[in-house]
């Protein structure tokens, strides 16, 4: 039988040796885990001894740092989607990322969202041991953060289970689909994308620095009044790459075939710098 330590703070031992011995030594055991923050790398330090758990359950507690109009469940998969994206074109991640979708598509396996109210609890319940302390499940949280993590045996996994964790879960939403959903589409997933689909994705690629510092410029300029000038859409995309290099280079050279607005594009930047921004202005 183990003998868990009683308390795990990563320095002599980490919490993800830990979990992977309790898993080696209990193959059949049922395991929760409810975490705030979660990482496809956590899952890589354990999923080699989670084969053969009896039931797995995911449950995601909701972050305060939110302050945009996205609910949990986007802020969750836009973070997710930032880390696979990061990752590098490597067969080790496209495994690493197919290993983890196979895993979430058994029967056995579930992930919820728990999203009424700030769900900070972190704990690792075992049958027959439970780990409650501060650790996410996130490779900071498993190996190298200090964390204070308690651990325990019967019958508190037990009671931790029953009169905590279920609690939580039965008032948590699904969030299983979502999350393969996310995944597929991934440049690791299965899913396949249409011509026209690849094509805008290439142009975003190569027109990414632009769009942000574009949409950078326009956060900047948001107090201005608004224009007196009336421009077509894309004479204002024009004068908006204008403002762009200017900020950028200190200079624009607006080029353009005849009667398509260049000297409406020229009126507009005037009136920000020369009305607005009270900037002396040269026409020749």
């Amino acid at each position: 039988m183990l003998i868990p330590k009683k308390i795990i703070d990563n320095s002599d031992t980490t919490l993800k040796d830990f979990l992977n011995e309790v898993l080696a030594v209990q193959p059949g055991t049922r395991l929760d885990i409810t975490t705030a923050f979660f990482s496809l790398q956590a899952y890589a330090m354990v999923k080699d001894n989670l084969g053969q758990v009896r039931r797995f359950r995911l449950l995601l507690g909701k972050a305060p740092e939110i302050l945009t109009d996205a609910t949990l469940g986007e802020e969750l998969l836009r973070v997710l989607r930032e880390e696979v994206e990061g990752y590098d074109l490597s067969r080790e991640n496209e495994n690493l990322v197919k290993d983890f979708i196979q895993f979430v598509q058994q029967e056995n396996v579930e992930v919820r969202l728990y999203d009424k109210t700030f769900l900070h609890g972190k704990a690792y319940i075992f049958d027959n041991l439970v780990v409650i302390g501060s650790s996410n499940f996130t490779p900071s949280g498993l190996t190298h953060n200090t964390e204070l993590n308690s651990v325990s045996l019967e019958p508190e996994a037990r009671y931790t289970r029953q009169e905590w964790f279920e609690k939580f879960w039965v008032e948590a939403r699904d969030f299983k689909e979502e999350l393969l959903e996310l995944l597929e589409a991934s440049r690791f997933g299965s899913k396949e994308y249409t011509p026209y689909q690849i094509f805008i994705k290439a142009l975003y690629e190569l027109q990414k620095e632009d769009i942000e510092d574009i949409l950078s410029v326009e956060k900047a300029r948001e107090d201005l009044p608004k224009s007196k000038i009336n421009l077509a859409e894309f004479q204002e995309d024009a004068v908006k790459r204008a403002f762009s290099r200017l900020r950028k280079y200190r200079g624009v050279l607006v080029a353009d075939s005849v009667g398509l607005g260049k000297t409406w594009i020229a009126k507009r930047i005037i009136e920000e710098f020369g009305f607005y921004r009270r900037r002396k202005f040269l026409v020749v």
